[in-house]
């Protein structure tokens, strides 16, 4: 019955633990954090009061409080961010959930210590592994809105989120946990974590099977639940080579088998990643450098219709692997002045093959991108460190080579073909500029504009896509240009008192080239069903504008409110190839996006994290036929620690079982929420 797992839920706060007032008398505490500090709105250690990009950095506790166990989930509710994707829908096929500022899909930089992790080792299949970093070793979360390419290079248009992960503590640490759900999900894990004098280690991992959900309306004969079985591992060692230069090794496995919602329909995916960060600090300088290798094993099960998609058609095997380095030095001439350089290289190999088993027929793709791109960046400070002026920017060159695709078969009413292209290289220089001032010691005032671009990648430019049984043919475009966008906004932060903090921001962008399906046209396939055309193409200009308004009260040590709220309009001003999308919404992208929470964290009580998640009116294709209206969710999370080593906990998401759509699709149908997820367990500390 529906809402029904929501009031088993809010009860359950009465079983674990004792009611909210516990705590009310607390003082109250100001939620001022001058000390917070960033990385990546500058690549240097900012406080985030002066950033002069607006920043939400999410911490270590408020991770742990988060009901989700995915980075993509814990950052939902951030203002101007939209995950369109549910915590039920195991895979998200060719497409990154995360959308920042009505940017658009794959138009988030993710970034792990440094690590790009969607740029064209996975974006090549636009796809990324949002749950591959354990939960427990993540120290914090950094989001910057705003295109950064002038510091991070392609794929940052509508901003950047970047993982940090922690450091070994000198207190040694372990944990194990499990825990269990609806849809049959089971998982376990554990964190350790030690220093033995210079040495420091930390290493964490888990296993995780469920069986699903249906996420379509009315389930046929062939549909199954869209099941999953992940396991991941990361381990991290830490050198002290002297009191002021360190060594930072890890190393990442992941891996899962990912149901689509038909037993000849899935995915596999091994994944291995290795990163090395060096710093050393002198008297007036830091030098940072990052080496990394990042490795890609994806196979994509794809079925038949005929025979009610009772048979497997083929397997798509997507290898790929890339490996970078990033050098940078950072100069501080006194303390009014920081002056960083440095340079980034990084080379992806992209291969792509159909196995058809028994069948002679042979297709695939193939593509190498290198890109080496030096950057610059400074920061200047005035009035008595009350004015910070930000200066940067980047020059990518990108060399694509080596690319083709093939198939020596006739299929979906279309022919044979063996293409081979041209080395091609593109050149872009991404500038920016901000600033921050504060008139009073609770208030600044914002202003930033720039650059950001993103190269089509090797997914978008040589592979031909079908799907459904030949019903989604979308053709490849070796001829794509890289998206441009020109933003810039302007916002207000103050503490409104000590313990109310308030934000306020307005930004607007113009792209050009912007990158999106076009459907060129339909046709038939075997039994008489309609194939729908599309081909990636460059759009060529969309408009972006759109409000911010932030809230966080605290009114007491253990509590916290916050509320946020997105208005965004994305269109498309001109098309010169289509008149007909101009002025069309781009899809999935919410005109309204808000979010409300309560935090209520006493250890010796109960921990209680309560989020609820409004949208409202969303169009599902370019063309704009296929839309919803509104649609609202609620998740909870709650905790009891007992003994100081026993942790008992339960979540639940999407409480009150709303259901809604996640995709609307001319040629596959609608793809639905599964309701409530509610999962249970307990943690050891020893």
């Amino acid at each position: 019955m529906k809402g029904t797992t929501g009031l088993v839920l809010l009860l359950s706060i009465a079983v674990l633990g004792c009611p909210l007032g516990a705590g009310a008398g607390e003082p109250q505490t100001k939620v001022h954090r001058l000390d917070a500090v960033v990385i990546s709105a500058t690549r240097t250690e900012t406080p985030v009061f002066d950033t002069p990009q607006d920043v939400t950095v999410i911490t270590s506790q408020e991770i742990m409080a988060s009901p989700f166990e995915r980075v993509e989930d814990i950052v939902r509710s951030v203002a101007g961010l939209y995950n369109f994707r549910h915590y039920g829908l195991q895979t998200n096929g060719i497409v990154s959930p995360i959308k920042m500022r009505g940017a658009g899909n794959n138009r988030v930089l993710f970034l792990v210590d440094g690590v790009p992790q969607n740029d064209n080792f996975n974006n090549a299949i636009a796809w990324v592994a949002w749950g591959h970093i354990p939960k427990e070793t993540i120290k914090r979360i950094e989001v910057v809105r705003g295109p950064s390419s002038a510091l991070y290079g392609s794929e940052g248009l509508g901003g950047v989120i970047h993982i940090i992960t922690r450091e070994p503590g000198e207190t040694r640490r372990t944990t194990l946990r499990g825990e269990a759900g609806t849809g049959d999900t089971y998982s376990g894990s554990g964190f350790h974590s030690q220093t033995i004098k210079d040495l420091g280690v930390m290493v964490a991992g888990g296993y995780e099977e469920s069986d699903g959900f249906y996420m379509t309306d009315t389930p046929a004969a062939y549909n199954i639940k869209r099941h999953r079985e992940t396991g991941k591992i990361l381990g991290k060692a830490t050198y002290a080579i002297t009191p002021s230069s360190k060594l930072a090794l890890a190393a990442l496995y992941y891996d899962h088998e990912t149901g689509k919602g038909r037993e000849y329909f899935y995915d596999e995916l091994n994944l291995d990643q290795y990163w090395l960060n060096y710093s050393h600090t002198f008297d007036t300088i830091e030098i940072k450098g990052l080496l990394y290798l990042n490795r890609a094993d994806k196979t994509a099960f794809q079925d038949t219709a005929s025979n009610n998609y009772t048979t497997l058609l083929r397997e798509e095997k997507m290898p790929s692997t890339t490996w970078g380095a990033d050098l940078q030095s950072t100069l501080h001439l006194g303390s009014w002045s920081s002056l960083t350089l440095g340079t980034a290289f990084k080379k992806a190999s992209w291969d792509y093959e159909n196995d058809y088993g028994v069948s002679s027929r042979m297709a695939g793709a193939k593509g190498n991108q290198m890109v080496i791109s030096p950057f610059a960046n400074v920061d200047l400070k005035f009035l008595d460190d009350n004015l910070i002026v930000n200066l940067g920017g980047r020059f990518d060159v990108i060399e694509t080579s080596d690319g083709g695709n093939w198939d020596t078969r006739a299929s979906a009413g279309k022919p044979a073909y063996d293409n081979r292209y041209d080395t091609d290289r593109e050149e872009s220089f991404s500038p920016k500029i901000g600033i921050a001032f504060h008139p009073d010691q609770k208030t600044t005032l914002r202003a930033s504009g720039g650059k950001g671009f993103r190269a089509p990648s090797l997914f978008e430019l040589y592979k031909v896509h079908v799907r459904s049984g030949g019903k989604y043919y979308r053709m490849a475009n070796p001829d794509l240009k890289p998206e441009e966008i020109w933003s810039y906004d302007i916002g207000a932060e103050r503490y409104l008192t000590d313990t109310v903090l308030g934000k306020l921001t307005f930004y607007q962008a113009f792209a050009k080239d912007y990158i999106g399906d076009r459907l060129m046209g339909t046709g038939t396939i075997s039994g008489g069903k309609t194939r729908y055309d599309y081909q990636l193409d460059n759009i060529s200009e969309v408009d972006i504008h759109g409000i911010e308004t932030e809230l966080e009260w605290s009114p007491t040590r253990v509590v916290k409110l916050f509320a946020n709220y997105t208005y965004n309009i994305s269109k498309v001003a001109a098309d010169e190839n289509n008149a007909d999308l101009e002025d069309n919404y781009l899809p999935q992208e919410p005109r309204h996006n808000a979010h409300f929470g309560i935090q209520y964290q006493n250890p010796g009580t109960i921990n209680l994290n309560l989020l609820v998640n409004y949208y409202a009116d969303i169009y599902y294709d370019n063309e704009n036929t296929l839309e919803t209206g509104d649609y609202w969710t609620m998740d909870i999370g709650v905790s009891r620690r007992f003994y100081d080593r026993f942790t008992l906990y339960v979540n639940g998401e999407n409480i009150f079982d709303k259901e809604y759509p996640i995709a609307k699709s001319l040629s596959s149908g609608d793809t639905i929420s599964p309701g409530a997820i509610v999962t249970a367990g307990v943690k050891f500390d020893f």
